[in-house]
């Protein structure tokens, strides 16, 4: 009972994390897309607690997001959803899942070889999968001039979403390994 309740707090949590630092990242822009500030609490979820958990966190992270472009607290995402609001509103929440989904299975895939290699590469995975289904989406649907503008803003905003998860991965493996510890 105390596993699963200690579970169930981390993960209440964890996404209480996502959705407030989700919200003010919304705020915070380098170009036009906000940085998204959220990966590594789903890195940590995918972490401790399987590829589940991480596809909920990722997918509570897209919901946020589309609320923020809904609301019109995101104006590329504002831009978009004017153009294509089905596949604008699709994007936000399958980006979230598998950047998720793909982080926390790229941690459970090498995490007995090489834990260390297993939380960077995690960290990593997830900023590439983000913003690299949104690109894919815009490829695809958004054949319009802002497009490219956009595009190229959102490889700013992955750098620096690349540099601060491979930054913060040596907390995220420290927390994963004082979770194994039993209190």
């Amino acid at each position: 009972m105390k596993k699963g309740f200690s579970r169930l707090t981390a993960l209440a949590m964890l996404t209480a994390l996502v959705v407030v630092l989700q919200t003010a990242a919304t705020f915070i822009r380098f170009g036009s897309f906000p940085i998204t500030l959220t990966l590594i609490p789903i890195v940590v979820a995918g972490a401790l607690y399987g590829i589940g958990s991480g596809a909920f966190l990722g997918t509570v992270f897209g919901l946020v997001v589309l609320l923020m472009v809904l609301t019109g607290a995101d104006g590329s995402g504002q831009m978009m959803l004017a153009l294509h609001p089905l596949i604008t509103s699709a994007a936000c929440v399958v980006k979230g899942t598998l950047c998720g989904t793909a982080a926390a299975a790229i941690y459970r895939l090498l995490a007995r070889r090489n834990e260390k290699a297993a939380v960077i590469l995690a960290a990593a995975v997830c900023p590439l999968v983000n913003t690299g289904v949104l690109y894919l989406v815009l490829v695809l649907f958004f054949d319009t001039p802002w497009a490219a503008v956009l595009s190229a803003f959102m490889s700013i905003n992955f750098l620096l979403e690349l540099a601060v998860n491979i930054a913060l991965a040596p907390a995220v493996l420290r927390i994963i390994t004082l979770r194994r510890v039993p209190v």
